[in-house]
């Protein structure tokens, strides 16, 4: 009889409690082995909860790889990401950012000064600036400004055991595998097929006989809620980005499509509500000025239908 694992739980204040004791005794083995040990996200909400030095003696401990795939996870939880690059030196910072997937490179980047941004680009391999660059060109808000360009593409007339060697060479730099794009010479997109569909036919099929044509793409300036609701209507995990003349670009992955349905969900209310649901007020006078303005015209309104209701009392009570 096998005996259970026990469950995984993870308590910060003494995660923090054991990292903190690493660090202050610069045991980088010690504090190597119990960090990384950590999920991903709970490894992002330690980083958060330590303190600034703390935070920069870590820097030292960690590669920038290690640190990119965690910043990955903290660049959807925070406001601001500019006071953490900040305190890395210039060319970890830019390192890590270059080790990220870009359109997730690129939020942080657009949250910084311009003359910031040019020197991490500087300071980057000329490759992945040159990625992070094509993005930065794109409008905000658009398939283009989100997409990504680490994606797994193939051609038509090759087989699936060729097309399978492919995968396994490009999948530790592709953002998903799940679908894999088919592109002719001038890398128009033609068909797309899945991994499902690798693994289950022979591998002397020639893709160009397994693919499905019936693409659904989105333009690289469609709006981001267009996509997201076409990614939604039609359960898809990735959707492919192409140009006026069906150029592949990039995708947009499900993961990104969330973050953009939720900003699509806090405006809408923030509208309803009269007030900005994600703002941080201290000053109690602050918020209730910032919605009165709302109030004063609920009110108004209140006493304008009471008076037209009013006015038909009689006919109502009859």
């Amino acid at each position: 009889m096998s005996v259970l694992e026990p469950q995984y739980e993870f308590e910060l204040d003494e995660a923090l409690a054991k990292i903190r004791e690493s660090l202050q005794g610069e045991d980088m083995e010690k504090f190597r082995s119990d960090f990384l040990d950590y999920h991903l996200y709970d490894q992002a909400q330690i980083y958060l909860a330590l303190a600034p030095e703390e935070r920069i003696a870590m820097y030292n401990y960690l590669s920038v790889n290690e640190m990119a795939d965690m910043f990955e996870i903290i660049e959807e939880d925070v406001e601001s990401i500019e006071a953490y690059l900040l305190e890395m030196n210039n060319q970890y910072a830019a390192d890590m950012l270059a080790n990220m997937y870009a359109d997730n490179a690129v939020d942080m980047l657009k949250q910084l000064k311009d003359e910031r941004i040019w020197l991490y680009l500087r300071l980057m391999p000329i490759e992945a600036a040159k990625e992070i660059r094509a993005l930065l060109n794109y409008e905000d808000e658009t398939a283009g400004a989100i997409m990504t360009p680490e994606f797994v593409s193939i051609v038509a007339n090759q087989t699936v055991r060729s097309a399978m060697a492919i995968l396994k060479s490009k999948a530790p730099d592709a953002e998903t595998i799940y679908y894999i794009y088919v592109v002719n010479v001038d890398n128009v997109l033609v068909g797309v097929i899945s991994l499902r569909d690798l693994i289950v036919n022979d591998e002397d099929m020639m893709i160009g006989d397994i693919m499905s044509e019936r693409i659904v793409s989105v333009n690289v300036n469609e709006g981001q809620e267009d996509v997201a609701h076409k990614i939604r209507d039609y359960d898809f995990l990735a959707v492919p980005v192409v140009d006026e003349n069906n150029v592949l670009l990039g995708i947009i992955t499900v993961d990104d499509i969330i973050d953009v349905i939720d900003e699509e969900a806090v405006s809408d209310f923030s509208g309803l509500a009269g007030v900005d649901v994600e703002e941080q007020s201290e000053n109690p006078f602050v918020a209730a000025s910032k919605r009165l303005p709302w109030l004063i015209t609920l009110l108004f309104l209140g006493m304008g239908t009471s008076t037209w209701i009013s006015q038909y009392e009689g006919l109502i009570s009859d």
